[in-house]
């Protein structure tokens, strides 16, 4: 199996129908960034998709700049955008890019830096999370705060039932239309990654289906690798949760909510 070139532009027209109703993301993310804030913050999201996270946290009054690779994904990002007060809306910037080269003017800081949706598994080996990570620390103002979401067991539950397809859900689409969306998995070609196929089944009137395949690659990521990760980019690790309550992170946890920092100089140093 070959990664698409560009999944996420080929499901891009039913992304929204699928994540828009997901609201836990964000209430954490808004809530990391509230303590100590006073007001608005500077956010920078990497991997922003759609808008879905970054408009709700410019309606909550941060001011966010959204890097998304995908041209079709950042066209559905400027509808959302379209649909804000003008308020909100103005205080968004989407900007084409990578997670290791997101193209900002070189004197641009951040108090923020968000890594939500699992993006660091998109990045398949050690080099490319680390470039990631720091271009991140080079984005941030010192003491500045990296927040990255981590799905630790979705991927390997899928690796130890491979090619074996799971409904996702079934998705009433604008049109009226039905939309099912299916998935499986196999081992990656390289070492510690799996190799998803994304199906998406729309039901059209009078019984047809049309079928769309995505293609896409993830790294089995566990909270020691990403900790290592934080820590040679020259970060520390505030804190890291078990989940979008903000409980501890344990074994039992599912996913890892990474909270962490560019130490911000010592008094007197230098």
């Amino acid at each position: 199996m070959t990664a698409s070139a560009d999944p996420y532009g080929i499901i891009a027209p039913w992304y929204d129908s699928e994540h828009d109703t997901l609201t836990a993301d964000v209430e954490c993310f808004a809530a990391l960034l509230a303590p100590g804030a006073g007001g608005q913050l500077a956010v920078l999201e990497i991997g922003a998709g759609t808008g879905r996270i970054a408009a709700a946290l410019a309606v909550a009054g941060h001011q966010v700049t959204a890097v998304e690779p995908s041209a079709p994904m950042r066209d559905r990002f400027a509808q959302r955008l379209a649909q804000l007060p003008q308020r909100a809306a103005r205080r968004v910037t989407v900007l084409p890019g990578t997670a290791a080269a997101p193209a900002l003017p070189t004197d641009q800081r951040f108090d923020a830096v968000l890594m939500g949706q699992n993006l660091l598994a998109h990045l398949l080996s050690t080099d490319e999370r680390h470039a990631a990570l720091t271009a991140a620390f080079a984005a941030l103002r010192p003491g500045g705060q990296l927040i990255a979401d981590v799905d630790l067991l979705g991927p390997r539950r899928l690796l130890e039932t491979a090619h074996q397809l799971w409904l996702q859900g079934v998705y009433e689409l604008p049109t009226g239309e039905q939309l099912e969306h299916l998935v499986c998995g196999a081992p990656g070609t390289l070492p510690g990654t799996i190799e998803l196929t994304h199906l998406y089944d729309l039901h059209l009137p009078g019984g047809a289906l049309r079928r769309t395949t995505a293609h896409m690659a993830l790294a089995l990521l566990s909270t020691g690798e990403v900790t290592v990760a934080l820590l040679r980019a020259g970060f520390t690790v505030a804190a890291t949760y078990g989940g979008y309550d903000l409980i501890p992170y344990d074994d039992a946890s599912s996913r890892a909510v990474f909270e962490a920092r560019r130490p911000a100089p010592r008094a007197g140093a230098g």
